[in-house]
């Protein structure tokens, strides 16, 4: 039913609201139920005029418990539409909202450089919510016919005259209703896109304040912003010059029905073919066809809505290619060693750069490889690699000899932690911080992780790892932060490490103290370290340099330092003080 009401609609917007058919069939019979009680009340009022005309107080009477029995009923069956129809919009806008988030949680990094953060907040928040509108157009496109066909049927009884010269109308409103549907759509969908922007702006201005500020550029933002408001205004306009246009001219092309049909009442007593009855249920019934128009009416307006954040939500996310998924016989080792292994490992971005070319290495089981290189070498993509973020172009990366495509996706993750450069803390304990790495931890465990990352002060936190953090891990310094950091990696207990230079916010203390545990902790899993300093890289087993994606170098410390290739002649002009220690 639901698909035979939307068949000239987008498909997926039945699809959705199919998931709540039970619900939605309850509120529909309730809908119908009050709509036939409304009918009744109408075939009544011409009962209680025509005994006021002949001076029959016991009808009256009757009638009145009637009419109250009537209203009763309609009641129940209002508030059961409502409730009904409620519960279905509300479990519809959860489960899309769940469907989104989970989209967006398997959905590769590469669609985030793409997208801004408040575009897609925005649809998660308004554009569902718009959706929601579906179920009220679901409940006008039932309550609308009803009405309008009760209405029909009872004019047609009382004064088939009246009921003919009524009827000429609808073919205009009929044809205004569906000429307004598809331009509505189009103007709602601009309006939605100009109020992504608005939110997207709205969000990296908020984040970025402390930039904004640091630059005195308050008022710049400002501007920017106020022009995106008005951009949002001016689109919001339309819809609303649209709307304000429609239903007061279907009211227009009513009324001048409702004169028509006054003109014919005039002709009609003067042949004494109308009673005072008639024409007080006549006009009722009318009333009622009037609001089923209108409900037809909004219908349109509210489909051009739906279909327009149907749009996004399926364009923007859900129909968002997933291009990394578990083969059907993708399997978890069930023993893992640690050894991984690049293979002639070579990858080029969708757009055509390439980013990696030939890159042969093996990082046995406790042993530590460092990525050294300028900015735009390599290494970060290397390490989002392994990470499955992306598959190779070419080659195979390997882990203890079999090909990681072959894996598990969540197998593969399981066996490995990351300790970022920039580290991302969320709002929220600090236990839920680093049991994001491992939900069964226990407390002993979460405090040992605590302990090995050189994170004792939390120990001295009012509420100790119960202590709540802020957006981003407000409340910490950046040294804490990364600490914690460092600790979330260590509760996992990984067989693989990726540290993108883990000790750069720490100072000399915390870096020396935190650098031995990682020692303890490199021993014991396979390390890929990105190393923007040269110190780091002098603490790996093997090292190899990068330059445009391709392995220049690769062997220990010692080794490249004393055959006088690139890296001993980066290392010499840095002990020389000719070039920082950080590379760029």
């Amino acid at each position: 039913m639901i698909h035979f009401l939307f068949r000239n609609t987008d498909p997926r917007i039945a699809e959705e609201l199919h998931r709540q058919r039970k619900l939605i069939y309850a509120g529909l019979i309730f809908s119908a139920l009050a709509a036939l009680v409304a009918g009744a009340v109408t075939v009544s009022i011409k009962f209680v005029v025509d005994a006021v005309g002949s001076q029959d107080p016991q009808k009256l009477i009757w009638l009145s418990f009637l009419i109250l029995g009537l209203y009763v009923l309609k009641y129940f069956f209002v508030q059961g539409q409502v409730l009904k129809i409620g519960e279905a919009a509300n479990r519809l806008t959860a489960s899309l909202r769940k469907r989104l988030f989970e989209k967006l949680m398997r959905l590769p990094v590469s669609y985030y450089h793409r997208q801004r953060a408040g575009a897609l907040q925005s649809i998660l928040t308004n554009d569902v919510t718009i959706f929601q509108s579906a179920l009220t157009a679901v409940r006008d496109s039932i309550d609308g016919p009803i009405k309008v066909t009760i209405g029909l049927i009872t004019i047609f009884v009382l004064q088939w005259q009246l009921a003919l010269v009524s009827i000429l109308v609808l073919p205009l409103i009929a044809h205004l209703i569906r000429r307004n549907g598809q331009k509505m759509r189009d103007t709602q969908e601009e309006a939605q896109v100009d109020l992504a922007e608005m939110t997207a702006m709205m969000q990296e201005s908020v984040q970025g304040a402390k930039i904004i500020q640091a630059f005195g550029a308050e008022q710049a933002t400002s501007h920017r912003f106020e022009a995106s408001v008005e951009r949002s205004f001016g689109s919001q306009m339309k819809v609303t010059r649209r709307v304000g246009r429609l239903k007061p001219l279907v009211e227009l092309v009513g009324a001048f029905g409702i004169a028509m049909v006054v003109l014919m009442c005039a002709w009609l007593v003067q042949r004494r073919a109308l009673t005072v009855g008639d024409l007080g249920a006549f006009l009722f019934a009318l009333d009622g066809i009037n609001q089923g128009f209108r409900n037809l009416g909004s219908l349109k307006q509210t489909m051009g809505q739906v279909e327009a954040a149907s749009k996004r939500i399926y364009s923007e996310i859900l129909d968002a290619p997933e291009p990394l998924a578990d083969l059907a016989d993708a399997r978890s080792l069930a023993t893992f060693a640690g050894r991984v292994e690049f293979r002639n490992v070579g990858f080029q971005y969708p757009d055509g750069t390439t980013a990696v070319r030939g890159v042969s290495f093996v990082i046995e089981p406790g042993q530590s490889l460092a990525l050294v290189g300028p900015s735009g070498a390599g290494k970060s993509t290397l390490a989002d690699l392994l990470l499955r973020y992306y598959d190779p172009t070419e080659g195979q990366i390997l882990f203890d000899g079999v090909d990681v495509r072959e894996l598990k996706l969540d197998w593969l993750r399981s066996q490995i932690s990351v300790v970022p450069q920039q580290t991302f803390l969320f709002s929220g304990s600090i236990a839920e911080n680093l049991r994001m790495s491992a939900p069964e931890a226990s407390d002993a465990e979460l405090l040992t992780a605590l302990d090995a990352a050189h994170a004792g002060f939390v120990q001295n936190l009012p509420q100790g790892p119960l202590t709540a953090l802020g957006e981003r891990g407000v409340g910490v310094s950046g040294g804490e932060a990364q600490r914690l950091a460092i600790a979330r990696a260590i509760l996992r207990k990984p067989k693989v490490l990726v540290l993108d230079e883990a000790t750069s916010n720490l100072d000399a203390e915390s870096e020396k103290a935190v650098s031995e545990a990682l020692v303890g902790i490199m021993g014991q899993c396979s390390t890929l370290l990105i190393a923007h300093r040269l110190s780091t890289a002098a603490r790996a087993d093997k090292i190899l340099m990068l330059r445009g994606g391709e392995i220049l170098e690769q062997g220990t410390f010692a080794e490249l330092t004393a055959n006088g290739g690139a890296f001993s002649q980066l290392y010499d002009a840095y002990r020389a003080g000719l070039v920082p220690e950080v590379l760029q």
